[in-house]
């Protein structure tokens, strides 16, 4: 008699009163589901949609799919819950496809966020940010960690990428060419490449060496 009330095909819908009670029931309702599909302990057919940027998992859906997803409400209506929740700070939106012509959602929880709104704290409260190094303990290296992307590798990323990157890597900044920070610095270019050109002069390290992106960049461009 388990699960007599919904087909093979269908999962409960489940949503916090509180946040029902807060946000109306299709905003809590989304980030209900939201966070199961985040969750690490999940075995989804559709796990291609998780994606992993800056150490936080991201989901990716279009509003068509949300509709199939949540099935009980309208595009409008999740576009509106969306809206409300953004403008809340509770999830945050990101494209982060490497292929430029595909403009997709991504969208991850700001647990902070939501634990100092409503008090609600979970397992993956986003953890506190690890201190920027101090310039004089910032160690470079004699070879990168990420190693030099072949011609074949440059020819899967949009042109203003790779010209980036490549400026980049001369400065030896220590980035892969699929970072997808690159795609956030495509209109910040001048800035980024004028941080990793000044990086040696800044903190008095040895131009020679390679160092990474949180080692150098300022935190607003790190949060892109």
């Amino acid at each position: 008699m388990k699960n007599i009330l919904l087909t093979n095909q269908e999962y409960p819908l489940i949503a916090s009163p509180q946040l029902a009670k807060e946000l109306g029931t299709a905003a809590a309702t989304f980030l209900q589901k939201l966070h199961f599909l985040l969750s690490e302990n999940r075995k989804f057919k559709q796990k291609k949609n998780l994606t992993t940027y800056l150490n936080r998992k991201w989901w990716f859906h279009t509003f068509e799919e949300w509709q199939t997803t949540l099935g009980m409400f309208s595009v409008s209506t999740i576009k509106r819950a969306v809206a409300k929740l953004k403008e809340l700070g509770l999830i945050e939106i990101n494209k982060l496809s490497k292929i430029k012509s595909i403009r997709v959602n991504y969208y991850a929880i700001n647990y902070q966020k939501l634990k100092e709104l409503f008090g609600i704290s979970t397992s993956q409260t986003k953890p506190s940010p690890a201190p920027k190094p101090s310039p004089e303990n910032i160690m470079g290296t004699d070879a990168p960690t990420q190693p030099e992307a072949t011609v074949e590798n440059l020819a899967t990323i949009p042109s203003e990428h790779r010209a980036l990157y490549r400026q980049l890597r001369q400065y030896k900044l220590d980035i892969a060419y699929d970072d997808p920070r690159l795609h956030f610095w495509e209109k910040k270019a001048r800035s980024v490449i004028a941080y990793a050109a000044s990086a040696p002069n800044r903190f008095n390290i040895n131009k020679w060496q390679w160092h990474t992106p949180e080692q150098i960049l300022p935190e607003e461009l790190l949060r892109t």
